[in-house]
């Protein structure tokens, strides 16, 4: 298929052709010219780029895939659908599938998992057997095999052992990837711990159930070596303390989930399931200090944290109800309409580029022969998600039938050009 996007503003930070207002050519799958005022051939599919923007396509660093393990949640025609209308071309899938993802022939499964849009998976690999943070698995192995990082999934109280994982990933040159909990502090909570968990007589999460975990790891990090992601931070003080600790020279990273910015727990005020999420949505004094954080760049990556439950796991009683959003196809715009202020430079960086980085991936920039990898978006443009135009599966999302600013226009791979059924 032959593409001309015409009048589109590049944003692609750390190139020089960043914030260049062009046309792209592409033909088989490749960029064969790009400058301004380019003029169509007649055989292209034309795609006028005015006032939008394209960056290179969008990496997820945090999704459930729910098929094969779980169908019922999510099928893998649903989940490609879902992150194609969320923007996302490439999907780093945690390893909680089941079977789960720790053997070579698991990783070569998944990593080569494409659909007909071009969306294609990279894997987190088990960082432990079974994940259940006490044995080591064939970290060498599974790199060998295709695994772009490690995952624990569930947060590690053996301090012995976390180190010791960091140490060996050091030969990987992967990161490793954990969600910072103490599971002591934490155990049977619902919410975060404050004014609606008392009110509401549900036990609660404290926020230094988070903090505590990040400064053990980054004392291990320093003590250890490797190469560390902190996965869904919560609370405000965290991006602090990671920032800290990397401009003194330490290899780590950290990653928000987009619904983070924008609920607290005054939301959970009604039981209401869809608002049940790991880690607990915080306060107001939080969420903008997330928000802070992210515009002033200590925030490395936004993620979708996607967790699709079939409806018999949400709609039901506050303490039977699983955590998680179906979030691909709005995070996004939850990003562009809650963290005010906002770039779009900044948006190619926590979406595109800080994820490659973050992996240890090519940071491709605009030139004739590259690949088609491409996202493109509206920041003013506005939408409302419904149950009619919803790609995924499963349904469990706080934004259905509101009003979000900001909108994928559609993707761009070698296999062509896909345009969002929600920019209609």
């Amino acid at each position: 298929m032959n593409i001309l996007i015409t009048n589109i503003r590049w944003i692609n930070p750390g190139d020089p052709a960043s914030n260049t207002l062009c046309s792209i050519r592409i033909q088989k799958g490749e960029v064969v010219e790009w400058g301004t005022n380019l003029s169509p051939t007649g055989d292209e599919e034309l795609i006028d780029g005015t006032n939008c923007y394209c960056s290179m396509g969008w990496l997820d660093l945090k999704a459930q895939i729910g098929a094969p393990g779980r169908p019922q949640n999510e099928s893998k025609e649903s989940f490609f659908n879902a992150a194609a209308a969320g923007g996302f071309t490439q999907i780093l899938i945690s390893p909680d599938t089941k079977p789960v993802i720790q053997t070579l022939e698991a990783v070569h499964y998944y990593s080569t998992l494409k659909n007909a849009q071009g969306v294609r998976v990279r894997v987190a690999a088990a960082a432990s057997l079974n994940l259940e943070g006490n044995k080591m698995a064939e970290m060498l192995t599974l790199q060998d095999a295709g695994a772009d990082a490690f995952s624990f999934v569930h947060p590690v109280s053996n301090a012995s052992f976390f180190s010791q994982v960091l140490l060996y990933s050091s030969d990987t040159g992967k990161p490793v990837i954990h969600f910072p909990q103490d599971t002591d502090l934490s155990s049977f909570g619902q919410i975060n711990e404050g004014e609606v968990s008392d009110r509401r007589g549900l036990i609660g999460i404290p926020a230094i159930a988070e903090t505590l975990i990040i400064n053990r790891d980054l004392i291990l990090l320093g003590y250890s070596g490797g190469k560390l992601h902190f996965s869904s931070l919560s609370v405000g003080d965290s991006p602090g303390l990671v920032f800290t600790s990397k401009t003194a020279g330490l290899q780590v990273s950290c990653d928000v989930a987009g619904h983070q910015l924008a609920f607290t727990d005054e939301n959970l005020d009604k039981f209401e399931t869809t608002f049940k999420v790991m880690p607990p949505f915080r306060t107001e004094k939080d969420r903008q200090e997330l928000v802070n954080a992210l515009l002033n760049d200590q925030i490395d990556a936004v993620v979708s944290d996607h967790c699709p439950w079939h409806s018999d796991f949400k709609v039901c009683e506050f303490a039977r109800a699983e955590f998680g959003i179906s979030s691909l196809e709005t995070t996004f715009s939850c990003l562009n309409t809650f963290a005010k202020g906002i770039s779009p430079t900044q948006i190619a960086q926590v979406l595109a580029i800080g994820p490659r980085q973050i992996l240890g991936l090519d940071l491709p920039k605009l030139k004739v022969g590259m690949k088609a990898d491409f996202t493109l978006f509206s920041t003013t443009k506005t939408w409302i998600p419904n149950r009619t135009n919803w790609q995924s599966n499963s349904f469990n999302n706080p934004f259905f039938d509101h009003q979000l600013t900001g909108i994928v226009v559609g993707i761009i791979t070698e296999a062509g050009y896909s345009a969002n059924p929600h920019n209609q």
